[in-house]
């Protein structure tokens, strides 16, 4: 019975792993560099926060968006925020009472990788594919 068991759970962890497992995986650590802190994006309505506009509606939605200014606009058009709880050495004056957002940096979706978001270059954090195209075929 004990064989079985071991068996049957081997077997359910490959599935569990094969289905729920992201194709991709982070390296490294933070560094404390803040470029986190400093080049946040936002959604709305599956598209990025492009105009100031859309910012204010975000705000009036959802309180949480009152911790963020407006840094300026990448290379693609996208308004970059600032988080307001940085300090002038790039530490976290609310850490333990951080947003989700900080929470889940690097948070990788295939969105975010579609989207060409990276780790910045300054960040201790790469971000790498965590199978190779063959595994994804099986």
């Amino acid at each position: 019975l004990y064989k079985v068991i071991k068996i049957f759970l081997q077997y359910l962890k490959f599935y569990f792993d094969k289905i729920f497992t992201s194709k991709y995986k982070i390296e490294g650590k933070c560094n404390g560099c803040g470029a986190c802190c400093k080049n946040i994006v936002f959604m709305i309505e599956n598209d990025y926060v492009r105009k100031e506009e859309q910012f204010e509606e975000l705000k009036k939605f959802d309180k949480k968006y009152l911790h963020f200014d407006i840094a300026g606009k990448n290379e693609k058009g996208v308004l970059l925020f600032k988080c307001k709880s940085l300090d002038e050495n790039n530490k976290c004056r609310d850490y333990f009472l951080r947003s989700i957002y900080c929470r889940a940096y690097p948070n990788v979706t295939d969105k975010i990788r579609l989207g060409g978001c990276e780790t910045f270059d300054t960040c201790g954090y790469k971000i790498k594919i965590n199978k190779n195209f063959k595994e994804y075929l099986r």
